[in-house]
Parts: C-alpha cells; sequence; structure tokens
C-alpha cells in the first residue's frame, strides 16, 4: 500500500520546518481550443470548501483511485478540479479535455516521459494498451519518479446514452478499463480526475470518490454576489437583482454571464423578460440538447413533483410526494445521475439532501409544478414527512422550520391549516426557531386568516371544559392578531386591539363562572401592588397566587392544572405558550389590559 502525496490543507503555524504557503498561479493547463479560460481565477474562486476537503480525502484512501466530480452545467466542476490540480503539487500533470481515445491518450502521456525508451514501449501497439501501462507505471516506481494525476474534464464527450442513462464510449472505456488495471495491478500511485455532466453507468465507478455538486446558497452565494461587478455596484435596482437571482438559482455561470450580459446591457429590465420567457440564450450553457432525449414523462413528472420543496431535502422526502409514480425511485436515482436533481456534499449518505433546481422548468417545458388539486395533497404529504424528519426539539435550523411551515399552510383546502401548523410549534416548546419561523410564514398567509370567526373555536372548547385546549387556542388568537394588525411578536401583549381582548376575557370568565381571565389576573397582580415598572417581589408574589410556581420553582407548562376545580383563582389563560411569556412584557399587559 503507498502513502498519501497530496498537499496537506493546512499546515500549523509552529511546526518545525514550515515554509510560506506558495503562492497560487493561473491554471493555464485549463485552456481549451480556442485559448480561453474555463475555470474560475483563485480571486473569483468562492465556496465548495466542504467539497474540496471531500475529494482531498479520498485521495488518501487506497481503495480510491481518484474522483468524479459531476453535475449540472455552471456549477463548478471543472473550477473545483483545478484547484485539486494546484493542491497535489506532488503529481506530474496530464490533462486532457473532452473526447479521448487510446491513440491521443498515448500521444500526450509520451509527450510527458523523460526517458525515450519508455516513450517508445508506450507507443509500440502490439501490446494491449493496459499492459504497456502497466509496465509504464513498474517503470516509473522503480525510476523513483512522479506519479502521474490524469484529469479528463468534460467527460461527458465520452458518453453515449442507453437506457436513460449514459454508459462509457468504447474507446473511452478502453482508456479508463487499461488505467485502472495498471495502477491496481502494481500498487501504482497515479490518480485520477473526472469532471462530467453525468454519473455514468460503470462498474469502474466503484474505483472513484462521486462527488455531485449543487447550486450555491446563503453564505457561498453571498461571496459570489461580492465578486460580481454589477451585482454588488449597488446601481441595480433590488427588484431587477431578485429577478436575476431567481432566473439563475445560485447557479455560478449563470451568475457570471447575468451579471455581464445583462446588467451590463442598457435595457436590462427588457432583457430579463426575454430571459424569464424563453430559455434560447443560455440553455446550452447549463444542459445538452441530447439530455432532453433523456427525459421522459415518468421523470418530468418525478421532478415536477419535487418542484415543490424550495430547499434541499432527504430523499425520503422527495420519494414521499413521488411515491404515486409508478418505479419513482428508479427515477429519482436516474434524475440524480443525469444532474436533474443536485446532490449535497456530504460524505455519508444518509446526511444528503436533494434539490430540483429551479432552472429546469425555464429549460423543459414538461417540468413544472403540479396544478391544484394535485399540488394540495403533495404538500401535504410532504408537510408531515418533513415534520417527522426535522420537527424536533433538536432542529434549531430556521429554515428548515419555515419549510415545514410553508408546506402546512400551502394546502388551500385545508381550513385548519394555520391551527394544526400552531400545534406542531407547541410540540416543541421554546423552541425560538420554531416559533420564529411560524411566525414568518404566519405574517405571509395573513391574506388568508379568517377574521371574523376569530372566537368561535375558543367558545367550544370553553364550553366543554376543554381548558388546555383552550388555552393554546388563546395563545393562538394572539398570533392571529399579530399577523392581520402586523403587531411585533415584543408588543404583541399589549397592542393586542382592546376589542379582542374583552371578547377574550368575557367568553374565560363566563364559562369559568368568574375564576378564570385576563381581568381576574390583572386584579391580583394589582393588589399585590403590580404596575407597568417590573418589580420581581411582586411577580413572584403574583405566580406563587395564580398557581404558576411552587416552592420558588416555576411550573413547566405540562405541570399546570387545567380544570375549574383548582385552588387557583387566576389560574388560566397562561397565554404565554409558543413565545416565551417574557416577564416584563407582561406585566405592562395586566397594567394596559381593558383600560
Amino acid at each position: 500500500m503507498y502513502q498519501f502525496y497530496g498537499a496537506a490543507l493546512v499546515t500549523p503555524l509552529r511546526k518545525p520546518g514550515r515554509k510560506p504557503a506558495p503562492r497560487y498561479q493561473k491554471t493555464i493547463e485549463f485552456r481549451d481550443p480556442e485559448g480561453r479560460f474555463r475555470v474560475a481565477t483563485r480571486k473569483d474562486f468562492v465556496g465548495r470548501r466542504r467539497q474540496l476537503q471531500n475529494c482531498l480525502r479520498a485521495f488518501k484512501l487506497d481503495d480510491k483511485l481518484g474522483v468524479l466530480i459531476h453535475g449540472m452545467g455552471g456549477l463548478g466542476k471543472s473550477t473545483i478540479a483545478s484547484r485539486l490540480w494546484e493542491r497535489l503539487s506532488e503529481y506530474e500533470k496530464v490533462f486532457w479535455w473532452r473526447q479521448i481515445d487510446n491513440s491521443n491518450f498515448v500521444e500526450k502521456l509520451a509527450d510527458k516521459l523523460r526517458d525515450a525508451d519508455l516513450r517508445f514501449a508506450l507507443k509500440d501497439n502490439r501490446n494491449e494498451l493496459k499492459y504497456r501501462l502497466r509496465d509504464l507505471f513498474e517503470n516509473l516506481i522503480e525510476a523513483g519518479e512522479k506519479p502521474f494525476l490524469f484529469l479528463f474534464d468534460d467527460f461527458e464527450w465520452n458518453l453515449e446514452p442507453r437506457e436513460g442513462g449514459y454508459v462509457l464510449k468504447p474507446e473511452a472505456a478502453e482508456v479508463l478499463n487499461a488505467l485502472v488495471f495498471a495502477i491496481r495491478e502494481v500498487g501504482a500511485r497515479e490518480k485520477i480526475i473526472i469532471t462530467c455532466r453525468y454519473e455514468f453507468q460503470s462498474d469502474l465507478l466503484s474505483e472513484f470518490w462521486v462527488q455531485g455538486l449543487d447550486a450555491f446558497r446563503k453564505a457561498d452565494l453571498e461571496k459570489k454576489l461580492k465578486r460580481l461587478e454589477n451585482f454588488n455596484s449597488g446601481k441595480i435596482d433590488e427588484k431587477l437583482i431578485e429577478r436575476a437571482l431567481k432566473l439563475a438559482d445560485g447557479n455560478a455561470r449563470l451568475l457570471e454571464w447575468l451579471d455581464k450580459d445583462v446588467f451590463g446591457c442598457e435595457d436590462i429590465e427588457g432583457k430579463l423578460n426575454k430571459l424569464e420567457s424563453s430559455s434560447e440564450d443560455w440553455q446550452g450553457k447549463i444542459i445538452w440538447d441530447k439530455l432532453y432525449k433523456q427525459v421522459d414523462e415518468k421523470i418530468a413528472r418525478v421532478l415536477s413533483h419535487c418542484l415543490v420543496f424550495e430547499i434541499p431535502v432527504p430523499m425520503s422526502a422527495l420519494e414521499v410526494v413521488c411515491e404515486s409514480i409508478s418505479g419513482y425511485k428508479e427515477k429519482l436515482n436516474q434524475a440524480v445521475d443525469l444532474g436533474l436533481i443536485e446532490v449535497s456534499s456530504e460524505v455519508e449518505e444518509s446526511e444528503r439532501v436533494y434539490r430540483v433546481s429551479r432552472i429546469l422548468p425555464h429549460i423543459i417545458s414538461s417540468i413544472k409544478l403540479p396544478e391544484v388539486p394535485e399540488v394540495y395533497s403533495l404538500y401535504e404529504k410532504g408537510s408531515e414527512k418533513l415534520f417527522e424528519l426535522w420537527g424536533t426539539t433538536d432542529n434549531i435550523n430556521e429554515e428548515k422550520w419555515r419549510e415545514i411551515f410553508r408546506f402546512k399552510f400551502a394546502n388551500k383546502e385545508n381550513p385548519e391549516r394555520f391551527r394544526e401548523g400552531f400545534y406542531k410549534m407547541l410540540s416543541v416548546q421554546y423552541n425560538k426557531e420554531a416559533d420564529e419561523a411560524y411566525e414568518f410564514e404566519l405574517r405571509q398567509s395573513k391574506t388568508e386568516l379568517p377574521e371574523n370567526s376569530l372566537f368561535v373555536q375558543l367558545e367550544e372548547y370553553l364550553c366543554q371544559g376543554e381548558w388546555r385546549k383552550a388555552d393554546e387556542e388563546t395563545a393562538f388568537i394572539f398570533f392571529e392578531v399579530m399577523a392581520l394588525e402586523n403587531i411585533d411578536r415584543d408588543k404583541m401583549y399589549y397592542q393586542t386591539p382592546s376589542q379582542i381582548l374583552r371578547e377574550i376575557d368575557q367568553l374565560w370568565v363566563k364559562y369559568s363562572d368568574g375564576k378564570f381571565g385576563f381581568s381576574v389576573q390583572k386584579d391580583i397582580y394589582q393588589s399585590l401592588g403590580g404596575t407597568r415598572k417590573y418589580d420581581e417581589e411582586i411577580w413572584e408574589a403574583f405566580c406563587n397566587k395564580v398557581g404558576w410556581q411552587q416552592g420558588g420553582k416555576c411550573l413547566h407548562y405540562d405541570e399546570l392544572t387545567f380544570n375549574r376545580e383548582t385552588h387557583y383563582t387566576g389560574h388560566l389563560p397562561m397565554g404565554t405558550i409558543g413565545f416565551g411569556g417574557r416577564v416584563w412584557l407582561r406585566t405592562r399587559f395586566y397594567t394596559v389590559l381593558l383600560e
């Protein structure tokens, strides 16, 4: 077995003999036949740290001969390969662009050999290529020469369609098989990098670390935009920037093109209008025309169903919304292989998430969000699955919580969707991210909230003596009013309109025979000397009086007594579930209530 010859990511500062890091240079090896740079410069390279680390890690593994970097056009496959190319300085590099065969492979490799005998032996085609390579690598090991790093860029030119996927053309298969055989046969140190739009079908892929790419998002997207002159100039209208970002959907190549060719022209809005209505000017930057033949009706349906998700999700979530389509699992895997579904960079497959690019509907007309009512059922299924996956107290990712509630609220056929979402939020009480995500999505849907039936469910619960449900419904009403009246959550207690407070209070007082209600609590609070100004002693006395605190310990919500027989007058409504119950807000609330 052989040791790793790639450069480390970082050398400790105080390591003996540590040398200054070499300056990065432009990658002139990555020129196409017209002499144009085809990868981002070092200055422009952003993000992809995890993907780069995954690939470097793969070079340390004896069971991997290299990496396959695959994904939709414009995601930066060649650029990542160029960064690997720079970091792996202990290798002699050999580069091919697009098509390869036995002849051009041998010619270019022979040009790298200093020894005339080795060049002659490699070109002697009386022996099979795999044996010539085996002998060459064995001689290089004996001579102590640098191992080769082979890079095959834009490898999709070496593939041909078959059974809904792509396979190696015979010429390319001969070269790749020979390389793998020769390296394994003599335990050579040679490594291989392949960049390709598709994950092709071949047993040889077991020898490679397969690294899929996804679009830029969040911090990486922000870093990318800061390097784009017109996006970052402050001169472009924000609405036009939003439209451009939506069109590019995080694709680096499209962002660069939009920055130069769209934001650099006089009629930006007219240009965007044209691009949004037709992909003729830019679809070739993303996919090949050949790919259209691979997108059959079932793949188009699968991708259309998956469009309901706005953020990357586990494969099991995609499966749930596609389960009505026969053979959906096979089609999902096929879509991943074809680069139509983006894959996150996690090393463990169980941790990876997937997303259909919003670019696809612009390029392939058969891929589009399903219409109602079908899409409503997809949102309902997706909501339940996302809550199963992410609806835990451990989830402190607000973006994931937003997606859960966005899905829940999207099914407009369900009149109880806002209340059901509220109860999902309550199930993970005191989760700040869940609270804020619910609030955000509720505000987005405020025009769909019922204004004339706020108290119907509350009165029903109180009439039936379901005190806990009535307390939770009271908190839900506060959230509804907060969204309807555009009230800040921090001001919810004392900016809720007085007529709404009176209605809630009157219902509680009526059905509890005067034992519960805001007005009952207010009288107790003020009888203890409470004012708008928070006083810790008075507040503790109040909490002891109404039974929210016992023995100096604040009770958890589940420890409250939800029946009228409790000996604590003013015990309900608690009214703090879901938004933390800040004490100083509550004290102000009692002094302004029903004035």
